[in-house]
């Protein structure tokens, strides 16, 4: 219970991934925010939790910093806040949208800079605070139909190396997380309209499987927590080895 009474803010905590993280910290007696902008599925999730709701576009640097200060006056203080919201444009470059890349860019990597800004002075002033930002095996190397998503996470690393460098001295640390693949909603929605299959996302992974949820929150727990008091800047990928290999076909089909 090393989350005892700590106060844990996740963005985009109404489903998927957010949703799971925001029980476990729950389980763990964190005083968990879920930072969702739809108010009916944010709020229905703080309810089942017990936990409190606030809505917020992360896109809105005045609205993201209005949240912050609701979580302060409510809570006191923030001690973890979870980059966790996301959104994902699929479509080769010229066929995407301007409107696409700017929410895209706007969710993932502008939202988390403005929570930085707001929650990360929060932080300083407390001298005390950890930031974890769910980036993506994306940011680290390209997929073509993905050039909005693979730019802002790629982005989203980066600042999570900028922050750490600048936060470091100050007692506030900053990481991130390099998800592969888990069963999450938007995967589902990909394998239902036949963007890809499961087979293919196999074929991807050394280990030759999906992420189980527990496996991607231990790490998200261990990044925030007292265990990991030295690192910082750390970009860890739970992703049973698939940018170590980065090939997509199984492997005995290399030769």
């Amino acid at each position: 219970m090393q989350f005892h009474e700590k106060v844990v803010v996740i963005t985009g905590a109404g489903r998927g991934i957010g949703y799971a993280l925001a029980e476990a910290f729950t389980e763990e007696g964190a005083r968990v925010v879920i930072a969702e902008i739809n108010p009916e599925t944010g709020a229905a999730a703080a309810q089942k939790l017990s936990a409190h709701f606030t809505q917020v576009d992360v896109s809105s640097a005045p609205a993201v910093k209005q949240a912050v200060n609701e979580v302060v006056k409510t809570h006191g203080r923030i001690d973890v806040w979870i980059n966790n919201a996301g959104i994902a444009h699929k479509g080769m470059a010229v066929d995407l949208e301007p409107e696409d890349w700017d929410a895209d860019i706007g969710v993932m990597l502008s939202g988390a800079f403005y929570c930085a800004r707001y929650a990360g002075e929060v932080m300083l002033r407390q001298g005390s605070g950890s930031m974890v930002n769910i980036a993506s095996v994306n940011g680290l190397f390209a997929q073509k139909a993905r050039a909005p998503y693979c730019s802002a996470k790629a982005g989203l690393i980066m600042l999570t190396k900028v922050l750490a460098s600048e936060w470091g001295a100050q007692g506030v640390r900053v990481n991130a997380v390099a998800p592969g693949i888990f069963m999450t909603e938007l995967v589902q929605q990909g394998i239902d309209q036949g963007i890809v299959k499961k087979e293919t996302y196999f074929s991807r992974i050394p280990m030759g499987r999906m992420g189980e949820m527990n496996e991607l929150i231990e790490a998200v727990k261990f990044l925030a927590g007292d265990e990991a008091s030295f690192v910082t800047g750390e970009v860890l990928r739970v992703d049973g080895g698939w940018t170590a290999y980065h090939l997509f076909y199984p492997f005995e089909e290399a030769f």
